[in-house]
């Protein structure tokens, strides 16, 4: 019981919306009309508030089978960083694995997409938080897992991901777990 209720606290505790020069980037997922089983649609949104440059937009960043997924928002000038788990198929043994995305404020395209998945399928990454650093260059997401999440180092149910120059470039994160 105890995970359980540390995984509600995390999703509890992630940021779904933040706001930046004017404009509030929120994610949400929606049950897609008329399917079963359930897929989710993993959307980005914009909304302007007075002082937005930029109108009202959406993106649909992936799709989640079954599984609702947990998801957090980040924003500064360099951009939107989004996350959320996701599981791809209707199969039991379907990892969740977790989504990255840097995606442009302005015109609302994905310019990066990095994934992270239990080595091997053997495990879940079962919720996640995305934030940007005091740098502002370099993305963080924590969460719970379950399993060995491929070139982690430590060991434990909790893992950091690090992103370093998230915004500019396409360097893998630096992986570290903890009880």
């Amino acid at each position: 019981m105890t995970g359980q209720a540390d995984t509600l606290a995390q999703q509890e505790s992630a940021v779904t919306s933040a706001s930046f020069n004017g404009c509030i980037y929120s994610i949400s997922a929606y049950p897609q009309p008329n399917v079963t089983p359930t897929v989710y649609d993993i959307k980005l949104f914009r909304q302007p508030i007075p002082t937005c440059a930029y109108g009202y937009g959406t993106v649909t960043l992936g799709t989640s089978v079954v599984y609702e997924p947990t998801r957090s928002v980040a924003v500064n000038a360099l951009g939107v960083a989004a996350s959320y788990t996701q599981k791809s198929s209707l199969s039991g043994s379907a990892p969740i694995t977790l989504s990255v995305h840097h995606v442009d404020p302005a015109t609302l395209t994905v310019i990066r997409t990095s994934g992270l998945g239990v080595y091997l399928g053997a495990g879940n990454i079962v919720s996640e938080n995305v934030a940007i650093a005091a740098d502002g260059t370099t993305v963080t997401v924590t969460g719970s897992k379950t399993g060995v999440i491929f070139g982690e180092s430590g060991s434990g149910s909790h893992y950091t991901a690090s992103f370093p120059n998230f915004f500019t470039s396409t360097t893998p994160p630096t992986v570290t777990a903890y009880p």
